[in-house]
C-alpha cells in the first residue's frame, strides 16, 4: 500500500512540472511577442540645450518584427508640457509605428528637465515601452536658491529669508513683477481634514530691479504665520517672457521659547529661522 501511494504522489507531481513547464512556455512565448515589437534607437533622447520658450520635437519608431499584427493601446505623457501623437495603432507584421513628441518646457523651468512617455500595448496595464528624453533648459536669471524652506516657523511670528538673482545673459535686463502668494493649510474643525486659507502676511521687496550682464540683486521674503499646520507659496518673477519661481513652504507651531539659527544647506535650501 505504501508502495502504491508513493507512485501515485509521483505521477502527480509529474503533472504538476508538466504544466508549469507549459505555463512557463507560453509566458515565454508570450514575452517574445513583445519583444519582437521593439523601439528603433534610443529610448533615451537628448534634445540639448534649449530655450525657455522653445519647442522641440522627435519622432520614434516602433518596428513589428513579429509574424502577427500587434495593437498598441495607447500612448501617455508624463506631463501636460509633453504631446505625444501615435500615427498608428494596428501594425501588419514588417510594418511600423512613430511617435511624434513636443516638449515646450514649464513655466519656471531651469537646468536639465527629465520626462516621459509611455507606450501600452492594447488590453496591457504595464507599459511595453517608456521612452525618456531631457533637456538643459537655458534661462536669462540664474535664481539661488530655489527653494525656502521655513524652519522653526510659529503663529504670530515674523520670519525672513533671501535669494539672490543673476543676469546670465549679454544684456541688461529688467526684472519686474516680483510677487509672493502664500497659502496655510488648516485643520480648522479639527477633524484631520485640511482646509487652504490664503496668508495675508507674505512682503517681497523688490518688485522690481534693474540687472546689468553678470550682476546680481537680492529678492527678501518675510512671512508671518496666522495658523499652525503648513504653509506653502511661491515668489514669481518676470524677466520678458521669462518667468521664474521660488518655493517657500514650511511646517508653522504655535509658540515657543527656543531660538533657532538660519543655516544654508549642500542642496541649497536656506533654512529660515528666528530668534526671539
Amino acid at each position: 500500500m505504501r508502495y502504491a501511494t508513493t507512485s501515485i504522489l509521483l505521477v502527480i507531481l509529474a503533472l504538476m512540472t508538466g504544466v508549469t513547464a507549459r505555463a512557463q512556455s507560453d509566458a515565454g512565448e508570450s514575452v517574445n511577442v513583445q519583444q519582437c515589437f521593439s523601439l528603433v534607437g534610443t529610448s533615451d533622447y537628448y534634445f540639448g540645450e534649449i530655450g525657455l520658450n522653445e519647442t522641440v520635437e522627435h519622432t520614434f519608431v516602433f518596428q513589428n518584427n513579429c509574424s502577427e499584427t500587434v495593437e498598441i493601446g495607447s500612448v501617455r505623457a508624463s506631463c501636460g508640457c509633453t504631446a505625444a501623437m501615435l500615427s498608428e495603432k494596428v501594425i501588419a507584421p514588417g510594418g511600423e509605428a512613430k511617435i511624434q513628441v513636443k516638449f515646450t518646457p514649464p513655466r519656471g523651468s531651469r537646468g536639465k528637465v527629465s520626462k516621459t512617455v509611455s507606450l501600452y500595448m492594447k488590453d496591457e496595464q504595464r507599459p511595453h515601452t517608456v521612452i525618456r528624453f531631457s533637456a538643459k533648459i537655458l534661462t536669462n536669471l540664474d535664481v539661488q536658491p530655489q527653494y525656502i524652506q521655513l524652519m522653526g516657523a510659529e503663529v504670530g511670528k515674523a520670519i525672513t529669508g533671501k535669494a539672490t538673482v543673476r543676469n546670465t545673459s549679454d544684456e541688461r535686463i529688467t526684472v519686474e513683477g516680483i510677487a509672493i502668494n502664500m497659502t496655510s493649510y488648516v485643520d480648522t474643525a479639527g477633524n484631520g481634514q485640511n482646509v487652504a486659507i490664503p496668508l495675508r502676511s507674505p512682503v517681497v521687496t523688490p518688485t522690481q530691479m534693474v540687472l546689468d550682464p553678470g550682476q546680481s540683486g537680492e529678492i527678501n521674503v518675510s512671512v508671518t504665520p496666522e495658523y499652525k499646520g503648513q504653509v506653502n507659496g511661491a515668489v514669481r518673477l518676470h524677466a520678458g517672457t521669462e518667468e521664474s519661481m521660488i518655493q517657500v513652504f514650511g511646517v508653522v507651531r504655535e509658540g515657543a521659547a527656543k531660538s533657532f539659527q538660519r543655516s544654508e544647506s549642500k542642496s541649497g535650501t536656506i533654512n529660515l529661522g528666528g530668534q526671539r
